[in-house]
């Protein structure tokens, strides 16, 4: 039977291991980029800010997002991944070129794909 202390000196051990602050930068761009989607337009420039601070770590929950997100909110999403400008993002910006159903999100992403696949 593990004994109370043995369990804490676990948990502080896991707190300061990478694992608790990669929980944390899950959480923080889970939220972050569903706060982008929804921000109010005079907090769409700091929801913007702190997407492209996570980088291309951001890119599984943006693309996530991408499916129930307004065409708006879609916009915003493309220009998050413009300036995180990785590579990663190219087969989602070339899918949303094909499929997307706003044609601004579509143009848009077409050109992004473009630049960003250089």
């Amino acid at each position: 039977m593990v004994r109370l202390p043995s369990l804490i000196v676990l948990l502080l051990l896991f707190l300061q291991s990478g694992c608790a602050n990669d929980l944390d930068r899950e959480r923080r761009s889970r939220i972050g980029v569903r706060g982008l989607v929804a921000a109010p337009p005079n907090k769409v420039e700091e929801a913007l800010d702190r997407v492209v601070a996570l980088g291309a770590y951001a890119l599984p929950d943006i693309e996530q997002e991408f499916h129930a997100a307004p065409a708006l909110g879609r916009q915003r999403l493309l220009r998050a991944l413009e300036r995180i400008d990785s590579r990663k993002a190219v087969p989602l910006l070339r899918f949303l070129a094909e499929h997307d159903t706003d044609e601004t999100v579509r143009r848009r992403a077409a050109v992004l794909a473009r630049r960003v696949g250089r």
